[in-house]
């Protein structure tokens, strides 16, 4: 009986703390419009809609995006060789990087 009340006692935190680190991960959706501005200075905004990228705003021009890929902690999306990264920092804050041949780029994005 008592190598019962050890594996009990071993098992509820255990139990617990499994719980507790399924729960840690972000339930935050990426919907909506997250802006800011590459190396600071350039604006720009990207779309979420559905799990999906659907379109940014760079220097004035709206782009649509056919290809992107929405998981709870990042966002990846890209063509013509420009990849962007967009990687989760709080509810409503992200720290995006583009990376292309011309270089690269980085922008700390809000939710608006």
């Amino acid at each position: 009986m008592i190598v019962g009340r050890r594996g009990f006692f071993f098992a509820v935190p255990l139990a617990l703390f499994v719980a507790g680190s399924a729960q840690a991960a972000p339930r935050h959706s990426w919907d909506g419009t997250w802006s800011g501005a590459w190396g600071g200075s350039n604006p720009t905004s990207i779309t979420i809609a559905g799990k999906r990228v659907v379109s940014y705003v760079y220097q004035g021009m709206t782009t649509p995006v056919v290809r992107s890929h929405v998981t709870p902690t990042k966002v990846v999306y890209g063509d013509n060789g420009v990849t962007v990264t967009l990687i989760r920092t709080g509810k409503t804050t992200a720290s995006a990087s583009l990376h292309s041949q011309q270089g690269d780029a980085t922008a700390q994005l809000t939710k608006q």
